[in-house]
């Protein structure tokens, strides 16, 4: 009685997870557009495999470049013209960001002394130094922004994310 009932518990499961694996492929295929019908980068591999509802990866596909899958316009990742043009927009992408830090460093310095002139001014003048303090503020706060975009957007959207780090160092360098 025991093994009929593990017997079936493990047939509950198998059912379950078929079921869950079945479920997630509908929603892969509901997400990228597919349908359960249209497999046409997976191939079942064998009758067992097909029950299974494991699939591997149609090389042939892949190696002619007819791949259909959300991959249109992108090389593959092996191919060595794809990765030298990605390594130079990387070392663009440290260069712009160079110049990024060195602005924020420069403006850093700027805030530190006038903080510190600030501490031993006197009430007249502490409202200016403030306001001045507040635009330096809002500029590190441009040039961080600026910065982060640089890495978060660089690789997938490099030419507008570089034109919009010049025009905000453009915008930064008119203002001082």
């Amino acid at each position: 009685m025991k093994k009929l009932y593990i017997l079936g518990s493990f047939l509950i499961l198998a059912a379950l997870i078929f079921s869950c694996s079945e479920t997630l492929q509908r929603r892969h295929d509901r997400i990228h557009g597919t349908s359960s019908t249209d497999r046409s980068s997976r191939t079942p591999t064998n009758d067992r495999d097909s029950e299974t509802g494991t699939y591997r990866k149609d090389y042939d596909r892949v190696v002619d470049g007819s791949s259909q899958t959300g991959s249109q316009g992108l090389p593959a990742s092996g191919n060595a013209d794809y990765n030298h043009r990605l390594l130079s927009q990387y070392a663009e992408m440290d260069k712009l960001g160079e110049v990024v830090l060195y602005e924020l460093d420069n403006l850093e310095n700027r805030y530190n002394n006038l903080l510190n002139e600030y501490k031993n001014a006197k009430s007249s003048s502490r409202q200016v130094m403030a306001m001045e303090l507040d635009k330096i503020s809002d500029d590190r706060l441009m040039l961080y922004k600026a910065y982060t975009n640089i890495y978060r957007n660089g690789k997938s959207d490099w030419a507008n994310v570089k034109r919009d780090v010049d025009n905000t160092l453009r915008e930064y360098r008119q203002k001082n």
